[in-house]
């Protein structure tokens, strides 16, 4: 009797727990939404300055890192939804110039949840999640320099996002969030990066703009915002774990599990 109410305990802790996670998840969407109004740089297109990049970047890797990499996708996908609505009265912003920008938190959640650990089990798979996303980057890249190879160095962040990656498939990452977000920034650097995909991807298979406005008009801006995103995101990743830690854990681990 004792241990059947122990069993229903638990599960009534987990379902609580769980609760919460998604209470935090719907949290980052709606300021995703409210941080997709707020400009933090001018998109370089192929007629000039025609849109805004937003400080929602900075939310985007928090969700894989908060809620993992299945739920951190759905709730990305939705909070790329939710800013693009939001962003309609003021034209829609870069969101409808490159619709394959409203994906970039989805992405951003998932492979960055992936890369959590060294393993993530899927549907009852063990699958290598930094691997993965490597994967997934490398396809990025492949994509990027069959067209502009031209202006090849564009890449360079994302071969580092590759090496981040590969550190995190190689060793163990352990860290207490409770001491200081810096422990934050690999992930929110990689999350950065892979949110930036889906633009960069847009950018050269919608807009078809040329390599030379990659290399010398976008390449230094887009380095400044992904800086600015990383060092943000990884305060605001430590500010929430200082607020809902108990609800979410304050510790993250990556084992080979």
């Amino acid at each position: 009797m004792i241990e059947g109410q122990e069993n229903q305990d638990m599960e009534l802790f987990r379902a609580s727990n769980e609760t919460k996670k998604i209470a935090v998840g719907v949290i980052l969407i709606a300021l995703y939404g409210i941080l997709a109004l707020l400009p933090m740089s001018g998109f370089i297109g192929a007629a000039g300055l025609s849109s805004i990049l937003s400080f929602a970047i900075c939310v985007a890797p928090l969700m894989g890192i908060v809620l993992g990499p299945g739920r951190g996708f759905g709730f990305g996908l939705i909070a790329g939804l939710v800013a693009t609505m939001i962003s309609l009265p003021i034209g829609g912003g870069v969101y409808l110039i490159i619709p394959t920008t409203i994906l970039g938190p989805a992405v951003s959640a998932l492979f960055t949840g992936l890369s959590l650990k060294k393993t993530t089990k899927i549907h009852g798979f063990k699958l290598p999640g930094p691997i993965i996303t490597i994967l997934y980057l490398i396809i990025v890249i492949i994509l990027y320099e069959i067209i502009n190879y031209g202006a090849w160095w564009f890449m360079l962040p994302y071969m580092l996002a590759a090496v981040v990656a590969i550190m995190f498939q190689i060793r163990n990452f352990e860290f207490d969030l409770e001491k200081s977000y810096l422990q934050l920034i690999p992930f929110t650097f990689l999350g950065a990066i892979l949110d930036h995909s889906m633009m960069a991807i847009g950018s050269v298979y919608l807009l078809q703009i040329p390599s030379d406005v990659f290399g010398y008009l976008i390449f230094p801006a887009m380095l400044l915002e992904r800086i600015i995103a990383t060092l943000l995101g990884a305060i605001l990743g430590f500010i929430i774990f200082r607020i809902f830690g108990n609800e979410i854990g304050s510790k993250l681990n990556i084992e080979n599990q």
